[in-house]
């Protein structure tokens, strides 16, 4: 993979995104229970649909190989909370850290989304995504529906070069569980491809999955992935970005994928229609 371009860090490309189309839906998504538990640290995990968007430190940190700390109200967005009592932040051109929930203002946060304090728009992994995914079922290059994405329960997140002769194979074992209980399959192209040639590339093989744009692609593979991972690989998501399935691309993971996908969103699959 070239070197990261560090303008495309996530924090940096959000920050700099349109609000997204769903903002002005006539029926908003709305995350808001106040009759749900407070959350705590102890049930943060598991309390996914109030983590909030962006988080702040709550008091300095300084990250393993750093020569200065982080200041206290660093802001980063939060790109999952992981089992450990850590939290996946990603911090723009400044990187991407696991970062103790304790020095972060994330349950203060996930508390105001609760209450409606804090207005949440949508799951944060569709917020991330939604505006930078190409429709390649469309017959012109375009977006991606946003609502669609919105809508999605969760996201099978392919990390693979389009130009490799082994997308062929890989396509032909996973399509069958394309829109699966309603998750979204989505193609994060490695390498540089245009935009055009990759599209191409899905509609030659009858895998008409939605991709991240090349210029995002990089940037969206540090953020949920992280430096050293290996690669070509899947990664099965929630709508908010919780981790449920993450292997390297090897012979046979569709029929390990296939459980995953059951085990975390239902004993059946879904309608044979594809999520689009």
């Amino acid at each position: 993979m070239r070197p990261l371009r560090p303008a495309l860090c996530l924090l940096t490309m959000i920050a700099a995104s349109p609000a997204p189309a769903w903002a002005a839906s006539p029926a908003p998504y709305v995350a808001a229970d106040r009759t749900a538990p407070a959350i705590r640290e102890e049930n943060l995990l598991e309390s996914e649909r109030f983590w909030p968007y962006q988080v702040a430190l709550a008091s300095p940190w300084k990250p393993e190989g750093q020569s200065a700390p982080f200041r206290a109200g660093t802001l980063g967005v939060l790109v999952r909370v992981e089992g450990d009592g850590r939290a996946v932040l990603d911090f723009g051109s400044e990187g991407r850290y696991r970062v103790p929930v304790g020095k972060t203002d994330v349950v203060q946060r996930a508390n105001e989304v609760r209450t409606g304090v804090l207005v949440k728009r949508a799951p944060n992994l569709a917020q991330a995504i939604a505006t930078r995914l190409v429709d390649s079922e469309a017959e012109r290059i375009g977006y991606q529906d946003p609502h669609a994405v919105a809508r999605s329960s969760g996201f099978l997140a392919v990390f693979a070069d389009p130009g490799a002769p082994q997308l062929a194979e890989l396509a032909s074992a996973i399509a069958p569980l394309r829109g699966r209980h309603g998750v979204m399959t989505v193609l994060v192209p490695q390498g540089e491809h245009p935009d055009a040639e990759v599209r191409e590339r899905l509609r030659a093989l009858d895998w008409r999955v939605p991709f991240v744009l090349d210029a995002y692609g990089e940037g969206y593979t540090r953020s949920l992935r992280g430096d050293g991972a290996p690669l070509p690989a899947v990664m099965l998501l929630s709508r908010e970005g919780r981790v449920l399935y993450d292997r390297p691309l090897a012979p046979g993971i569709a029929d390990d994928l296939a459980a995953a996908l059951d085990r975390a969103f239902g004993p059946a699959p879904a309608a044979a229609t594809a999520a689009r």
